[in-house]
């Protein structure tokens, strides 16, 4: 696959799982298939529809993946692991925003027994109060090894907390602050999860896969049966209605280091949106490591950086593009002047209107390649994902995008007011910046600690 191919598909594969619009329904106990004759392999995924982090509690944040990691905890101490070691499975447990999932991805030939033990993981969840403190520890262990490892994104998350776009972000205290007593309750509205379905990739058909998951189903039903369903998780997809101008506003986080870390958030609208222009435009100012209108102005032409680009993203409800870059101290005056004026002026530049319509004109005939390119597994997830969120979709692909359409995205977005700036370097030296070319940003300081405290 060349460079290009990568690029397009990544942005393929990006539409499928990351823009997250109004939702639709998912039968209980629906099983999404795939077959893949390629090895006599089979993975499935167990997933409880509504118990991911959307739903946490704003005393609970973490609650999700802490059960995730004491159901793993607790499958070990009883055995459960060793006995699907044999079979040759491997057990997954993990939550993301929507769901929390338990997989297994085996042998072909021993999906039954496999299943029959993974049930038991599920209705047999026990856990001591040393277990729960060996979570917590290798959590925390975790928060700091990738705060170490990746701070941009706990400084990312900390700046949208602090300006309301997402949860409260506190990740230490809520995680000492979960008991025992909490994980229980989590676990029981598990059990009654409202709707649960299964995804599976396997050589063997679909008949065959839908009596292997009949234990889970049928002890979920009876189970069901035998006490009310009140209380259990619930997937609801109700965004809520945002005011995107939260700027302008600057964080700022000290370091002695010799190059500025810079970002700029520009929230764009709620994941219940459409969501075909951002692409666009990232992929013009250049995406996925693409030489784009920002690398090639800002480090070809004024040579301000080592490195810049864009990324789209999503948090909890709401989606952002993110402009990074990276000047030497030296240079990030210049760099912060001239980066905060060319988002503001996008929609009068005329590179850009030129890349637009290259764009336009080139990107369909690859972007259709790279869905031939997706693996079973992806096109199960992509199914998946347009089952639960019934995606909107812009007819005619990005040829039908109007350069109008796109100005009116800018307009109202690529604005000051729209603007979350982020900056890792030597506080005085930043704050100096701003009073002096940015007056009216409000200017936060920070300290690194303060991240996941």
């Amino acid at each position: 696959m060349n460079r290009l191919q990568r690029v397009v598909l990544s942005l393929v594969l990006y539409s499928f799982y990351n823009i997250l619009p109004a939702g639709a329904e998912i039968s209980n106990h629906q099983i999404f298939y795939r077959q893949d004759k390629r090895a006599p392999l089979t993975r499935i995924d167990i997933v409880f529809l509504g118990a991911g982090s959307n739903q946490e509690l704003p005393a609970q944040i973490g609650i999700a993946n802490t059960v995730s990691k004491l159901i793993l905890e607790s499958a070990k101490n009883q055995g459960h692991i060793n006995q699907l070691a044999i079979l040759g499975t491997e057990l997954y447990v993990f939550a993301n925003t929507t769901s929390l999932t338990i997989s297994i991805s085996t042998l072909s030939e021993n999906c039954a027994e496999s299943i029959k033990i993974v049930r038991d993981v599920i209705y047999n969840f026990d856990f001591s109060e040393s277990d729960l403190e060996k979570v917590k520890k290798q959590r925390v262990a975790d928060y700091q090894n990738h705060l170490r490892r990746r701070p941009d994104i706990f400084m990312r998350n900390f700046a949208l907390a602090q300006t309301k776009i997402k949860k409260r972000y506190k990740p230490l205290k809520m995680l000492k602050g979960l008991s025992a007593k909490d994980i229980r309750q989590y676990h029981e509205q598990l059990q009654k999860t409202e709707v649960v379905f299964f995804k599976t990739v396997s050589n063997r058909d679909s008949t065959e896969v839908a009596k292997l998951l009949r234990p889970i189903i049928e002890d979920r039903k009876s189970r069901l049966l035998q006490r009310e369903q009140a209380d259990g998780f619930v997937h609801s997809f109700v965004p809520p209605v945002i005011d995107h101008h939260f700027g302008p506003s600057a964080f700022i986080f000290d370091s002695n280091s010799k190059n500025v870390g810079c970002s700029w958030l520009i929230p764009y609208g709620s994941i219940s949106g459409p969501n075909y222009i951002p692409p666009m435009i990232s992929m013009t100012l250049g995406r996925y490591g693409a030489r784009g209108l920002l690398y090639k102005y800002f480090r070809d032409k004024l040579g301000l950086v080592y490195s810049t680009g864009i990324d789209y993203r999503s948090s909890e409800y709401v989606r952002f593009l993110e402009i990074y870059a990276d000047p030497q101290l030296h240079n990030s005056e210049e760099l912060i002047i001239k980066m905060s004026r060319f988002i503001r002026e996008l929609r009068d530049n005329p590179r850009f209107w030129k890349a637009i319509k290259e764009s336009r004109e080139s990107r369909n005939v690859v972007y259709a390649h790279a869905h031939e390119l997706l693996t079973p597994q992806r096109r199960l997830d992509s199914e998946v994902y347009r089952a639960i969120y019934n995606p909107p979709t812009h007819k005619g692909g990005s040829k039908s995008i109007t350069d109008a359409e796109v100005r009116a995205f800018l307009e109202r977005f690529f604005v000051p007011e729209n603007m979350i700036m982020i900056f890792v370097g030597p506080k005085d030296h930043i704050i100096d910046i701003l009073n002096k070319h940015l007056p009216e940003v409000d200017i936060r300081v920070h300290d690194v600690k303060e991240l996941i405290e």
